[in-house]
């Protein structure tokens, strides 16, 4: 029976360039995986300028390191071509209730894939939401607005899904701190 392990184990090392396992040693020196390794980058090479080109997805952070912060306004603006929504920052007291604006916001992670058009993100360093969603009208680039708790309690989850081809953009400014995300018809 050890004879019969052993000769099973000596054949399954020896296959490995077939079996698909290629350790850090033997990758360098196996002929098998080096004309993989250039199927595989000749094959990505050829599809890189559609992806590119197809899904370019948009990538905003900033903000500041906080705590305590609640999300206590979103203003909108908006023309048939453009629409801003900036999202006001308060400080929270120690019973829990809004006292006044921040200097600077907390901090922002935001993606926006055009394929879907959907702007997804979170804020992070608020305790609390106590804005009003704004509702929008038909005639409106914003078709609505979503949001879910974060996995941390000082976060919140932001999805806004575009009528239209959007470029957009998003930043925070200071004194009083606030997250700005403007989008503009393509």
């Amino acid at each position: 029976m050890t004879k019969i392990l052993l000769l099973g184990s000596f054949l399954w090392f020896l296959s490995g360039c077939e079996t698909g396992y290629k350790g850090e040693s033997a990758q360098a020196n196996n002929p098998c995986s080096a004309q993989n390794s250039e199927q595989v980058e000749a094959k990505e090479d050829a599809f890189r300028p559609y992806y590119e080109e197809r899904i370019p997805l948009s990538k905003f952070e900033g903000g500041y390191i906080n705590d305590g912060l609640d999300l206590g306004g979103i203003r909108v603006s908006e023309t048939a071509e453009s629409v801003r929504l900036v999202l006001d920052s308060y400080r929270l007291d120690s019973q829990g209730k809004r006292t006044q604006k921040v200097n600077r916001a907390g901090t922002y992670s935001f993606v926006y894939s055009p394929e879907k058009r959907l702007l997804s993100g979170s804020i992070s360093g608020y305790r609390t939401f106590s804005a009003e969603l704004p509702h929008f009208s038909r005639n409106s680039l914003i078709e609505k607005i979503y949001m879910d708790k974060d996995l941390d309690d000082t976060g919140f989850r932001f999805h806004i899904k575009f009528r239209d081809d959007v470029s957009v953009k998003v930043f925070d400014l200071e004194n009083p701190g606030r997250i700005v995300i403007d989008a503009n018809l393509i």
